[in-house]
C-alpha cells in the first residue's frame, strides 16, 4: 500500500471551489485511488493513497467480485480511519452513454419520462434492469423545426451497480453518488473553451476513458476496455510470469524497446515480448480513440477538434505520450492542472489522480448519478416515515387482525375440500404427463440438431485456439537475418506430416521429422561460412523457437577457369550454401489436436542430418557443424 500526502503540510488545495467533505474513490481493475478532502470553503486533500487490488475483483471495470472487494475497502478505510461517505467513479465498456436531442419545451418529470422512454428503445434490456440518468448539455443549433435541447443520456445494467453498491455496503460506506468517471476528469481540468472547436480527452490508464467536449459541455463520453490491464494480462498469458510481473515490466519499458536506466535488466526473449505486446496495446487505444473521433464526427452539427489532452497511467510510461501525439495528428493541450499545486516529490503522478480529483471537487451538476432508484430516495423519504410514525403503527394492528381472519377463512375451505381436490389434480397430473411426452417426442428433432450444431461449434473453437501464429514467426525471420545472409527458400509446416510443394531443398527432409510441432525449413547462402552459426544464434531469438536444426554447409569447388562449380550456387565464388530447420514450440491446443501422431522419422539415406538435441552454444560452434566443399566430402 503507498500513501502519499499532495503537499509538504500534508493538503493538496483544489482551487476556490466548494468540496464537500467526503472521499472519492476511482476504482480500477488494478487498484483504488483515494482523495480525502477537507470539506472546507478552499478544499484541501489531506491525503492520497493508491491501494492495489488483487487481480480479478474489478474486470474491466466493472465488479465481479463484490464480497472481497468489499474486504480490502473495509481493510484500506479501517486502517486510515477515512470518513464513510464516499463518491465513486464509474467506467466499463458496458456502460451506455448517449447524447440525445429533445423538445426544449420538456422539463421535471415530462424530461424524466422522455429519457427512460429512450433508454429502453436505444439498450435491448428491460428497463427494470437498467438504472438511468441524465444531464442537459445546452440546446441544439437552430434549425427549421422546435427548439430542442441535448441531453446527455446514462445507463447501466442494475446488476453491475448492485455489485458495486454491495461491496460498498459491505465496507460500510455510504455513496453519495455515483458518477462518470470520464465526467470527473472533465471536471478536474481548466480549459478555456477553443472558439468554434471541441476538445478531446483522453484518459490512458486501466481502461480508456475519452471525452469529447464543446465550450465544457460533454457531447461524447466513451470507455474501452483496452488499455494497462489488458496489455498486462495478455503479457502475463504468453510469458507465464505474473500479472504484477507484467505491470512493472510494461510500465519500465514502454515503446522504447530497452528497460529504463536503473531497472533490471530483462531476459532478451522476455524483453522482446514486453515490446511487441506494448505495442499492440497502444495500437488498440488509439484505435479506440478514432473510434470515439469517427462517432462524434458523424454528426451534421459536429465541431472540429481543435486539441487534445493526454492523460492517465500510460502516459507515463517511456514513449507512450509521443506515440500518441503523432497517431492522433491533433495539437496537445496541457492538462490545466493549473488551479494545482506543485505536486514535488510526490510519488504519486498527477496522471493517476484526474478523476479522484474531479470527484472531490464540486463541479456544479453531479449529474448523471448512477445509483440505484431506492439509494437516492433515501434521504426524501426519510422525514415522511418519521411524521406518520403513530399512523404507521396502528395501520400495522389492522392489517394484522384482518390477515388472521382471512388465514382462518382459507384454513377451512382448504380442509373441506382436500380430498375431492386431490382427486382431480391426480387425473389433471395424468393428462399433464401424457402431453408432456409428445411434445418431447416432436421436438426431439430441433435437440438433436441443437447437438450437432454445439459439437461442430467445439471443433471450430478447437481448430481456432490450435492456430499457429506464422504471420507473427515469418516477420520476425525477415528481421533477424544479418546483411551477410540470405535466404533461397523457406517452407512453414505445422507438423512433419504436412507436405509442401517447393520450399526449402530436399537435404532437409529427414531433419524436419526429428522434431513435432511447427518448423521453418531453411535453404540460403552466407557471405561466409562463419556466418552461418551466427545465423543460427539470431534464430534462437525468435519467439517461440525451442531449437535450430543444422544440416550442413557446401561451398563450391572453383574450376580452371575460376569460376564455381558444384551443388551449392550461390552468387559469388566464396559463398557457402547451408540448410537449417527452425522449430517452434508446440502449444497444448495445437498438440491435443494432432494427438495421437506417430514419431516421424528422424533419419534418412544420403542426408548429414543432426537431431536438435545439443544446447544453441553447441548447436551453433563453428566445430559441431559439417563443412563440404563441392563434391560433398569432408572438409
Amino acid at each position: 500500500m503507498r500513501i502519499s500526502s499532495l503537499l509538504p503540510d500534508g493538503g493538496l488545495r483544489l482551487g476556490t471551489r466548494r468540496s464537500s467533505a467526503t472521499v472519492a474513490l476511482d476504482i480500477g481493475p488494478d487498484a483504488i485511488v483515494v482523495l480525502q478532502s477537507s470539506g472546507t470553503e478552499r478544499a484541501r486533500v489531506r491525503r492520497a493513497i493508491v491501494h492495489p487490488l488483487p487481480v480479478g475483483l474489478v474486470v474491466d471495470g466493472e465488479v465481479v467480485n463484490a464480497d472481497q472487494l468489499a474486504v480490502e475497502l473495509r481493510a484500506l478505510f479501517t486502517e486510515h480511519k477515512l470518513p464513510r461517505d464516499v463518491r465513486v467513479g464509474l467506467a466499463h465498456p458496458r456502460l451506455m452513454v448517449r447524447m440525445v436531442e429533445l423538445p426544449a419545451s420538456l422539463s421535471g418529470r415530462d424530461l424524466d419520462g422522455a429519457v427512460h422512454h429512450m433508454a429502453s428503445d436505444l439498450l435491448p434490456v428491460a428497463l427494470d434492469q437498467l438504472v438511468v440518468d441524465y444531464r442537459c448539455v445546452g440546446k441544439s443549433p437552430a434549425g427549421d423545426g422546435p427548439p430542442m435541447q441535448r441531453v446527455l443520456m446514462a445507463a447501466a445494467r442494475a446488476d453491475g451497480i448492485e455489485r458495486l453498491t454491495q461491496a460498498l455496503a459491505g465496507a460500510h460506506l455510504k455513496a453519495e453518488r455515483i458518477q462518470l468517471s470520464g465526467l470527473a476528469m472533465l471536471g478536474a481540468f481548466d480549459h478555456p473553451p477553443l472558439g468554434g472547436e471541441a476538445i478531446l480527452y483522453v484518459q490512458a490508464g486501466a481502461l480508456t476513458n475519452v471525452v469529447i467536449a464543446e465550450d465544457d459541455e460533454p457531447l461524447l463520453v466513451r470507455a474501452a476496455s483496452a488499455g494497462s490491464e489488458s496489455i498486462a494480462q495478455s503479457l502475463a498469458e504468453r510469458t507465464g510470469i505474473t500479472h504484477e510481473e507484467a505491470r512493472t515490466h510494461i510500465a519500465a519499458m514502454g515503446v522504447q524497446g530497452a528497460v529504463a536506466p536503473g531497472a533490471r535488466a530483462l531476459d532478451p526473449e522476455l524483453e522482446a515480448a514486453v515490446s511487441q505486446q506494448v505495442s499492440e496495446g497502444l495500437r488498440r487505444v488509439i484505435a479506440e480513440i478514432e473510434s470515439s473521433r469517427g462517432f462524434y464526427s458523424a454528426r451534421p452539427d459536429a465541431r472540429p477538434i481543435g486539441g487534445v489532452v493526454l492523460t492517465g497511467a500510460m502516459t507515463t510510461w517511456p514513449g507512450v505520450a509521443e506515440v500518441m501525439r503523432e497517431e492522433l495528428n491533433v495539437p496537445v493541450l496541457p492538462a490545466g492542472r493549473d488551479a494545482w499545486p506543485d505536486l514535488g516529490t510526490v510519488s504519486v503522478p498527477p496522471e493517476r489522480l484526474d478523476v479522484a480529483v474531479g470527484l472531490a471537487l464540486d463541479v456544479g451538476s453531479q449529474r448523471p448519478d448512477l445509483r440505484p432508484a431506492k439509494a437516492g430516495s433515501t434521504a426524501s423519504s426519510g422525514v415522511k416515515v418519521a411524521s406518520s410514525d403513530s399512523g404507521g403503527r396502528v395501520a400495522q394492528v389492522a392489517c394484522g387482525v384482518t390477515a388472521l381472519v382471512a388465514a382462518a377463512m382459507v384454513y377451512a375451505v382448504v380442509v373441506s375440500n382436500q380430498v375431492s381436490s386431490g382427486q382431480e389434480r391426480l387425473a389433471d397430473i395424468r393428462t399433464e404427463l401424457v402431453q408432456s411426452e409428445q411434445q418431447a417426442a416432436a421436438l426431439k428433432p430441433y435437440a438433436d440438431f441443437a447437438q450437432t450444431t454445439t459439437s461442430r461449434r467445439a471443433a471450430v473453437k478447437t481448430i481456432s485456439t490450435a492456430r499457429f501464429n506464422w504471420d507473427r514467426s515469418l516477420t520476425e525471420l525477415a528481421k533477424v537475418a544479418p546483411g551477410d545472409v540470405w535466404l533461397k527458400s523457406a517452407k512453414a509446416t505445422i507438423d512433419p506430416k504436412t507436405t509442401v510443394e517447393g520450399g526449402a531443398s530436399a537435404d532437409t527432409s529427414a531433419l524436419r521429422g526429428a522434431l513435432p510441432g511447427p518448423a521453418i525449413e531453411l535453404a540460403g547462402c552466407a557471405q561466409k561460412e562463419s556466418d552461418v552459426p551466427k545465423y543460427m544464434d539470431r534464430l534462437y531469438s525468435m519467439t517461440g523457437v525451442s531449437e535450430v536444426g543444422f544440416s550442413k554447409t557446401e561451398r563450391p569447388v572453383k574450376g580452371k577457369n575460376g569460376a564455381a562449380t558444384g551443388s551449392a550456387q550461390c552468387a559469388g565464388n566464396d559463398t557457402s550454401a547451408f540448410s537449417l530447420v527452425t522449430y517452434f514450440k508446440q502449444s497444448a491446443a495445437l498438440a491435443a489436436l494432432n494427438a495421437p501422431a506417430p514419431a516421424p522419422a528422424a533419419g534418412g539415406s544420403g542426408s548429414a542430418a543432426v537431431a536438435p538435441t545439443t544446447p544453441p552454444a553447441a548447436a551453433t560452434a563453428p566445430a559441431a557443424q559439417t563443412a563440404t566443399n563441392g563434391t560433398g566430402a569432408p572438409k
